[in-house]
């Protein structure tokens, strides 16, 4: 059992202007989701990933202190920079906007906008390289990491053997438009004959949403 846990709400993800992408933080809100991630989650994992970015091991703090034990790696799974940082020095989200929708309507999968900046193809073989390796790791995992790399390895799972381009680009936007998650859900995957199942996204741990409690299967 896998789970990929989307990092608490962040300073950016509150409206504020950023600078570092790595560097941004949890907002208060963002440590009560991290620490009800850590609530929902009944046993001590096997083993426990992050990203690099600052916000996702904020999110894994409270995790981790419950669980002192748990080996922890740190991967590469931080978050699709496709902008190049420089571009974006100081705008919040709706600054950004113009960018975003430039970028998109390209729907280019090799494109890469410059320095600090990854093109969609290197991505998606991020995404597929983390699911190769997390398929090799013993028992129960949980990964903090971001909104559209946690897409990304979805992707992956639901268009297994397919290679980036248009059409996958296409797809992967429609996810990002009609499949939001949010600030600190849990995807999690399972791994039977070689092949990962989806068992959906959860949020019930969460104050604001109703129903089951995370519970790793």
């Amino acid at each position: 059992m896998l789970w990929l846990v989307r990092h608490g709400e962040s300073e950016a993800n509150a409206g504020g202007a950023t600078s570092d992408y790595a560097a941004i933080r949890l907002t208060e809100q963002g440590w009560e989701q991290a620490k009800a991630v850590a609530a929902a989650c009944r046993e001590s994992p096997a083993w426990l990933g992050l990203s690099p970015y600052l916000r996702a091991r904020q999110t894994a703090a409270p995790l981790l202190a419950r669980y002192p034990g748990v080996p922890v790696t740190e991967l590469a799974v931080q978050e699709f920079t496709y902008l190049t940082p420089e571009r974006c020095v100081g705008m919040d989200a709706a600054a950004r906007q113009p960018l975003v929708d430039a970028y998109w309507s390209q729907l280019d999968p090799n494109y890469c906008d410059g320095e600090g900046a990854e093109s969609f193809a290197k991505m998606w073989g991020r995404a597929r390289s983390f699911l190769a390796w997390a398929g090799e790791q013993p028992g129960f995992g949980v990964v903090f990491t971001h909104e559209q790399f946690i897409r990304a390895a979805l992707a992956s799972v639901l268009y297994a053997g397919e290679e980036p381009s248009v059409s996958v680009m296409q797809r992967f936007f429609a996810m990002r438009v009609g499949l939001p998650i949010s600030n600190a859900a849990v995807l999690r995957l399972c791994l039977e004959r070689g092949r990962w199942w989806v068992g959906g996204v959860d949020v019930a741990h969460l104050p604001q949403v109703r129903g089951h409690a995370l519970r790793p299967a």
